[in-house]
């Protein structure tokens, strides 16, 4: 049976290349324990650790490495999508034998795709392994609330859900209807609507990893009961989380930057293709560390 015990504070890896474009492993682990610092439930490796930029063997080399640094303290969430159902399911394979506890998964992006096709993509995979499956809704890859209920009421793997198509608020009240308590929904996109997805029954977040220490204090803030201290936080921090929720690309280059003034990475370098900020993001950014008092953990 699969495990239907994640919750909470799931941030996504950052994927630390030299300017070369190389993987950095120390500072790859050394994420790993910041993570762990930081106090989050789990790490997950996907888009934003821009796994679509790297080719098979460092997918398994990276997600060993993760594995290893965890240890067991965390859970890790290995992203296994791909454009077909055989890769999909070759993916998922490897992830359990490499000792990933979950895998995240986005329909095909194949314009015109019949729904029909989209249930059997996932319970093909959803087949293939015990591992249990986070059924990603993301803009590229939009899966209707509709689609999501059905999928968790036709197999006990597809029991995750990490809703991020926007506005994000009205999907989870939709799923939630639809779905019952038979599908735990995750929230993303980078926290945009973290407070309210938490008052429509999120079971977690998948945000990005560069502040997940403040993720997690909010988190702890709102399953207290105290709503006011939780937005009053966030909301403290949504001027730097609104730098790395810039387009695809922009992005990475903020997280690492961010993660490397916390004494987390070496290097900051996105594997090009990457769009770099103008220079007055970076002052931006300089500026709100500074106010904020953003330091190592």
């Amino acid at each position: 049976m699969a495990d239907r015990t994640f919750s909470g504070v799931f941030p996504i890896l950052q994927m630390p290349f030299d300017e070369a474009g190389q993987i950095l492993y120390e500072d790859l682990r050394a994420e790993v324990e910041y993570a762990v610092r930081g106090g989050v439930h789990g790490v997950g490796i996907a888009y934003g650790s821009e796994i679509d930029k790297l080719d098979d063997h460092e997918r398994d080399e990276v997600l060993s490495a993760v594995v290893d640094q965890a240890e067991g303290r965390i859970k890790v969430v290995m992203n296994t999508g791909a454009p077909s159902t055989v890769q999909a399911v070759h993916y998922t394979r490897v992830a359990k034998v490499l000792g990933a506890d979950a895998v995240m998964i986005a329909a095909p992006v194949v314009p015109g795709i019949a729904t029909s096709l989209v249930h059997q993509h996932f319970l093909e995979i959803a087949e293939s392994s015990d591992l249990p499956i986070f059924m990603q809704d993301i803009k590229s890859a939009s899966l209707s609330p509709a689609t999501m209920a059905e999928l968790s009421k036709a197999h006990e793997n597809l029991c995750y859900a990490k809703i991020e198509t926007l506005p994000t608020p009205n999907r989870f009240t939709e799923t939630r209807e639809l779905a019952g308590e038979g599908l735990s929904m995750f929230g993303g996109a980078n926290g945009v609507f973290f407070i309210e997805e938490m008052r429509r029954g999120a079971k977690g977040t998948m945000q990005g990893i560069a502040l997940c220490d403040v993720v997690r204090k909010t988190w702890d803030a709102f399953q207290a009961g105290d709503e006011i201290a939780a937005e009053s936080m966030w909301n403290l921090y949504q001027p730097l989380v609104k730098l790395y929720t810039l387009g695809e690309g922009q992005l990475y280059w903020i997280a690492k930057e961010i993660l490397r003034r916390r004494g987390v990475f070496t290097h900051a370098f996105p594997r090009l293709p990457a769009a770099k900020p103008d220079p007055e993001t970076f002052r931006e950014l300089d500026a709100l560390i500074e106010r904020l008092g953003v330091a190592p953990i």
